[in-house]
């Protein structure tokens, strides 16, 4: 069945040597239930006990891509 699924919004993103990754734009926002246009706090950005692998990763990205934009 064709039509049902909807594709997701990926980024490739390219670091030359240091190697490549692929991300989710808004995939966080979206698991926390924060608004796409409101930043998401650093107390949000920490993992807590209890979350799941996928989200503990995500939570740890957010802030590494923090961390490469204050660069």
């Amino acid at each position: 069945m064709k039509g049902f699924g909807r594709k997701k919004k990926t980024q490739h993103v390219d670091l030359g040597e240091a190697g490549s990754f692929t991300s989710h734009p808004g995939k966080l926002h979206r698991a926390l239930g924060i608004p796409l246009d409101e930043k998401i706090p650093a107390s949000d950005k920490k993992p807590h006990a209890g979350d799941s692998p996928e989200l503990a990763h995500m939570r740890a990205s957010a802030k590494g891509f923090a961390a490469m934009k204050k660069r």
